[in-house]
């Protein structure tokens, strides 16, 4: 019986369907901060990689932050685009996690971003 109880979930977990959800570190430069209302989460930031080079499903090289508050609290988005604008305004380089299972207008959210004093 525990036989036939394993290979019924072995075979549950084959035959499910794939989603696609990838989550990336992307490591470079900021190259360009956007805020705008209405529009891909209210704020979001250019980085310096095509994010589908990553294996990203996404469009171009930018990423919002959703600080609407669609996928993360606006408090807390906030601030993630507070640490990328300084890390624009010094040219320091970044870590920021993307999600291409969450979208604003066709570009992937970031739900982390680490700021880097040096390489």
């Amino acid at each position: 019986m525990k036989r036939i109880i394993l290979l019924l979930m072995a075979l549950s977990v084959a035959y499910a369907p794939a989603g696609h959800a990838v989550t990336a570190k992307v490591k470079g430069f900021i190259t360009k901060t956007i805020v705008a209302n209405g529009q891909f989460g209210g704020c979001m930031v250019s980085i310096d990689k095509k994010l589908a080079d990553l294996g990203l499903v996404c469009l171009g090289k930018s990423v919002s932050f959703s600080c609407d508050g669609t996928f993360a609290p606006q408090d807390v988005a906030s601030r993630m685009f507070e640490q990328a604008q300084m890390a624009f305004s010094k040219n320091r380089k970044v870590i920021i996690y993307v999600e291409d299972n969450k979208k604003h207008n066709g570009y992937c959210y970031g739900n982390r971003i680490d700021v880097l004093k040096q390489d």
